[in-house]
């Protein structure tokens, strides 16, 4: 653990965590329940044990953590192998190499001449009489061997019997049962391809389902169950497939609150932020991140890369920048309305919410303050105030008005109470004033990771090509590298001329626009209508500052949908993606 001097922060690394000492969540403990449970069924091998868990909740320490308990038992041999490295039938190939690795050389010679003395090994395999007099000319034929599973169904039985006969010398003759185990870490399935995580599910049932080896596999099983599998009609099958594969799952639970406080606090000390974040803050975070480490690492590296790039923050001071940051992560579309707007955005909000809860609890009794506040933001927007003895139906409208003069977003972050926490904590209004000006002087040059909005949801969005026409793109750079992380196809395009050029080239099945550009704020209407002229006629979205109701009717005239959140850009973009599988 690095000893962090007061004022001086450092950035956490996202390795699994290997030490006791270092393990904020307990999950050696688990671990080692875990192995005692995989070391008692040795003779119950094969099977395959599934840790599940989302992205960042930590699957891979645990199954490090399992793995260097097992490798300290007797007649275990442990063996981790890189989904991410593997592709086509180099995943079987690489798996039996690792495997054959871990026995003894004799052994597997032995196998070798065996085979070969009973023709089991030949066909396509020349391999010579004097092949098993030593290991240099074994490898030689090992070699050989794997160069022809790629294209040589027979040599990839082959090598399926030779490892068999390999393995039988561990079977003890008496009990029947292997004196030996291999156990065999297969690390982020789910994150592969998914012609790699087909071929290694069927390496593991076809061609190392065989006493003596068991399987650890981390994955996402919600994920894995999406894929597209040769045959399979619907969702059923593939998790009927899954069944036959993995024999029993583990899958990490939601740490409880105070494990997960406790974590973040273990974070930021190591970090050196300790001293920055209160209570409510730590559990905020623990709220917004559902207890996940890595977004935990990330929010707080964040923090700490803005603070030593940014030597102004130091003058400004380094409470208002972890606040920034939190908003940046935690409520992205509140955070770009800040740098998007003047004056006090958040004070709108706020002003916004108690005009809200106003309209919403009429005949409730709301304070006079809520009274005074929502009265007052009524009339700045512009609509009508109703008077108390007026009907239900009246006060519904002036909701209805008020909410198609807001943000889009602050519909839901006006009811979000962590959020109503975080904005309070900013301070009285000339406080938070100089924050946001601050901001939008010097916006974070940090972004949050693309992944932990898009990786880390599961889907998928491979065939989706979408057309982004923006005349600010570097708006939406976030959004824009959270779905090409995701697999779509994304170009970009500055105005409707460049995207003219590009319709023919790119060919989109999907496209995002603006609506205002320079001194027109509806360009973007015409600007889709030209394109469905020259022969676009897929779906389209327009992502804009604001949304009321002459917007969402001009939108919904030229058929697209118009919105002001980030998450529904995301959304949107799912459901497109889902029309193509």
């Amino acid at each position: 653990m690095v000893a962090v001097d007061e004022g001086e922060f450092v950035l956490l690394n996202d390795l699994p965590v290997e030490d006791e000492l270092a393990d904020l969540l307990g999950t050696s403990m688990v671990a080692g329940e875990l192995a005692n449970l995989i070391y008692g069924s040795r003779a119950s091998t094969p099977f395959v044990l599934a840790v599940d868990g989302r992205w960042g909740t930590g699957k891979s320490t645990l199954m490090k953590q399992l793995s260097d308990n097992l490798a300290r038992r007797p007649d275990v041999e442990t063996v981790w192998f890189n989904a991410w490295t593997a592709s086509g039938v180099s995943a079987l190939t690489g798996m039996l190499k690792l495997v054959l690795g871990k026995l003894d050389r004799n052994v597997v010679r032995r196998a070798f001449r065996q085979l070969r003395d009973n023709e089991v090994l030949g066909g396509s395999l020349r391999i010579g009489a004097g092949v098993a007099a030593s290991f240099f000319r074994l490898d030689r034929a090992l070699d050989q061997l794997w160069a022809q599973m790629s294209v040589d169904a027979r040599a990839r039985e082959q090598a399926r019997d030779l490892l068999a006969q390999s393995l039988g010398a561990w079977v003890d003759e008496q009990t029947g049962q292997p004196r030996h185990t291999i156990v065999v870490f297969v690390d982020d399935l789910d994150r592969c391809g998914e012609a790699t995580a087909i071929e290694i599910c069927e390496a593991i049932k076809l061609y190392l389902d065989l006493p003596g080896i068991a399987f650890v596999l981390g994955c996402d099983l919600s994920v894995l169950s999406r894929i597209s599998l040769p045959g399979a009609e619907t969702g059923s099958h593939v998790r009927e497939y899954l069944e036959k594969i993995v024999q029993v799952s583990y899958q990490i639970p939601v740490a409880p609150e105070a494990t997960v406080a406790t974590m973040i606090q273990g974070y930021a000390a190591r970090s050196g932020t300790g001293h920055l974040l209160t209570e409510p803050l730590v559990a905020l975070i623990g709220r917004q991140c559902a207890g996940n480490p890595r977004r935990v690492k990330r929010l707080l590296n964040s923090f700490v890369a803005e603070y030593q790039l940014d030597p102004r923050w130091r003058e400004f001071g380094a409470d208002g920048l972890m606040k920034s940051v939190l908003l940046q992560h935690l409520y992205p579309d509140l955070y770009r309305e800040i740098l998007r707007t003047t004056g006090d955005t958040v004070g709108d909000l706020l002003a916004y919410r108690s005009a809200r809860y106003w309209l919403l609890n009429h005949g409730r009794q709301p304070s006079d303050e809520d009274v005074k506040t929502g009265r007052h933001h009524l009339a700045s927007y512009g609509v009508l105030q109703p008077s108390e003895d007026d009907p239900m139906e009246v006060w519904e409208r002036a909701l209805g008005q008020l909410e198609g003069r807001v943000p889009e977003a602050w519909r839901l972050l006006a009811g979000n109470e962590d959020c109503r926490m975080l904005i309070r904590d900013l301070g009285p209004e000339e406080e938070r004033l100089r924050l946001q000006h601050r901001l939008r002087r010097r916006p974070l040059s940090t972004t949050p990771t693309p992944i932990d909005t898009s990786v880390a949801d599961g889907s998928r969005y491979e065939g989706l090509r979408l057309l982004w026409i923006d005349d600010s793109p570097a708006d939406n750079e976030l959004m824009i590298n959270s779905l090409a992380a995701r697999g779509a196809q994304v170009r970009t395009s500055t105005g409707t001329r460049q995207a003219m050029d590009l319709l023919p080239l790119f060919q989109p099945n999907a496209l995002i626009s603006d609506l205002g550009r320079a001194d027109d704020e509806y360009t973007g209407f015409d600007g889709l209508r030209a394109l469905r002229q020259a022969g676009y006629a897929g779906p389209a979205l327009f992502f804009t500052s604001f949304v009321d109701d002459g917007r969402r009717e001009g939108a919904e005239a030229i058929g697209a949908e118009i919105t002001a959140s980030s998450v529904r850009v995301n959304e949107w973009a799912e459901a497109q993606a889902a029309t193509l599988s």
